[in-house]
């Protein structure tokens, strides 16, 4: 991908809002002092702890540590490259972008793969809605209660049992027939059409554009769905059908409802549960768990009512769990599969059963109680050992902690040995891991005194002057004050501008000290680092001290000044 001009960058932060960007995704932000807060929308929070400055343009979250620019949030809310975020923010700040490079031969392919499969989404979409031959298809569809809305929001389609000519027509639009079998539209034995006699489903990424299809036979064919083979631009482990159309919706409930098929995503969508989404017809794999974390932190299941579709919610909802996503998992009543239950039962119902989910361990807790049948010793021994590998796949110590407590009250044993019992998994870590030593701040992370004097200094980067780098004695704190300096005179978008030379753990402590509401001045700044100074040469002293050289080398009168004025000052 192209690069892009850092005038342009600079033109496109010039014209953005950050509190404007951020609100689209955090409702809720509210003014707090000089700044705006609000629940964050990259982990689950109770308590607002998500800090927008408008004066800075610049966010940090004190519970996750996530921080940066409206580059940075939209690279991570909507999980894209700079380039793309560039982009993005261009096109809202109503700024043509002009790269300095040209596109890729493998950029230029994946580009014409989607302009072909979009063409053959059009094409077949045109044939169900007017071809003869699509009755069959238009009935399964009118009996399945499959509304014509939905039908073209989701824009279904039809293949029919003899060729379409989706072939001839792509190739005169200028789609080679090589192009055409790496899409997944010819085969690549015939080199005929890949789709024939099934209703179809376009099958989008998370940015809107089809990728591929999948197709449900009308007739005896086998298999009963079909999807598209892999291709450059799809792997079905790392997609979710339907997520696209719901995407904004998503983000504002930082919530996703999974469904198990095409039918029931379309259902829940046809009554306003736009959140729904669905795996393509596998199993949720780690790349869903990381798809599902770009855009929310919780996931509700609402999979099949029967065994199958059960284990596949237990097994889907641990593999969430692991990846740190909040999960619930929700029965359908009587069996029914959940666009059955839509249907037949309206939405209010079915949001019932959304609100009576239960989260992963009190469920698998009561489902295996219901298997094991009377809760003997060895019946509660199985049930303790199963449920508790679950709850290790937890990272969120106060959880498992909070699980433990209610599986122990549910079987009526001892929290104790639970706890005991969950030592013994593989893989479980020890509950007791070698204290740090005291005070000792990790190799990347800033001292609190020099992270006190930068706080200062970056609330007013012109009285930098008065600090020298060798004040500052790691290697982030040097850093961040060399750049800072290299910044000079500090422009209106200085502060993104320091966080775009940092690395992420540096951004992560300094977007921080940028939302800070502290006071400073020219006289708050010399006070500070004249304590500051004298605090780090008294350590020095106290060193020598230790070691008998004071006296040798005259420096005691010194030592004895700054051990007495350490008594009388508070430190800042």
């Amino acid at each position: 991908m192209g690069l892009i001009p850092s005038e342009t960058i600079e033109e496109i932060r010039s014209r953005l809002d950050i509190v404007e960007l951020v609100s689209e995704f955090v409702p809720n932000l509210s003014r707090a002092g000089r700044n705006m807060k609000g629940r964050c929308p990259f982990h689950q929070e109770r308590t607002p702890s998500f800090i927008v400055s408008p004066e800075r343009q610049t966010f940090h979250c004190f519970g996750c540590g996530e921080g940066g620019d409206a580059f940075t949030f939209v690279m991570k809310i909507e999980n894209l490259s700079f380039t793309e975020a560039a982009e993005k923010l261009a096109q809202r700040a109503g700024i043509e972008v002009a790269k300095d490079e040209a596109v890729s031969p493998e950029q230029k392919e994946r580009l014409k793969l989607r302009e072909a499969l979009e063409f053959a989404a059009d094409f077949y979409h045109e044939l169900l809605l007017k071809s003869p031959g699509a009755e069959t298809a238009r009935r399964y569809l009118a009996g399945r209660l499959v509304s014509q809305a939905s039908s073209q929001a989701f824009k279904l389609g039809w293949a029919p049992g003899a060729a379409s000519g989706l072939l001839a027509a792509a190739q005169k639009r200028g789609f080679s027939r090589e192009l055409l079998v790496k899409a997944g539209l010819a085969s690549v034995k015939t080199g005929r059409e890949y789709f024939f006699e099934r209703v179809l489903f376009p099958i989008r990424d998370a940015k809107g554009a089809v990728v591929a299809f999948g197709g449900r036979t009308l007739g005896d064919g086998q298999p009963k769905y079909l999807n598209s083979p892999e291709s450059p631009i799809f792997s079905k482990g790392r997609l979710l059908y339907g997520l696209s159309q719901g995407l904004g919706e998503v983000r504002k409930e930082r919530r996703v409802l999974l469904m198990e098929g095409y039918m029931d995503v379309i259902a829940a969508h046809q009554h306003g549960l736009v959140t729904a989404c669905a795996p393509l017809g596998t199993a949720l794999t780690p790349d869903h768990a990381s798809l599902i974390k770009r855009y929310a932190s919780e996931a509700v299941i609402v999979f099949d009512a029967d065994s199958a579709g059960i284990n596949a919610a237990v097994r889907g909802a641990e593999l969430l769990l692991a990846a740190g996503l909040g999960v619930r998992i929700a029965t359908v009543p009587q069996g029914k599969d959940p666009d059955e239950h839509l249907h037949a039962c309206g939405v209010e119902s079915f949001r019932k059963c959304l609100r009576e989910a239960q989260d992963l361990v009190d469920f698998k807790t009561e489902l295996l109680i219901r298997k094991e049948g009377p809760l003997s010793a060895q019946a509660k021994s199985s049930i303790a050992k199963q449920v508790l590998a679950a709850i290790e796949q937890c990272p969120d110590e106060i959880l498992k902690g909070e699980w433990v407590r209610r599986l122990a009250q549910r079987l009526g044993v001892a929290e104790e040995a639970l706890r005991k019992e969950a030592m013994k998994l593989p893989g479980a870590a020890p509950r007791a891991a070698r204290p740090a030593p005291a005070g000792a701040p990790a190799a990347s992370e800033l001292p609190a005194d020099e992270r006190q004097v930068l706080e200062l200094l970056l609330k007013k980067p012109a009285l930098s002057r008065l600090a020298q780098e060798n004040d500052f004695s790691s290697q982030i704190g040097q850093k961040v004050f060399r750049e800072l300096r290299a910044l000079a005179p500090w422009g209106a978008d200085w502060a993104a501008r320091l966080l775009e030379r940092l690395e992420a753990p540096e951004q992560s402590q300094i977007s921080g000290l940028l939302v800070s509401e502290l006071d400073s001045s020219e006289e708050i700044v010399a006070d500070a680092l004249g304590r500051f100074r004298s605090r780090r040469r008294l350590a020095e002293l106290t060193q020598l001290s230790r070691a008998g050289k004071l006296a040798a080398m005259g420096l005691e009168p010194e030592y004895f000044k700054l051990l007495a004025e350490s008594r009388r000052t508070k430190v800042i």
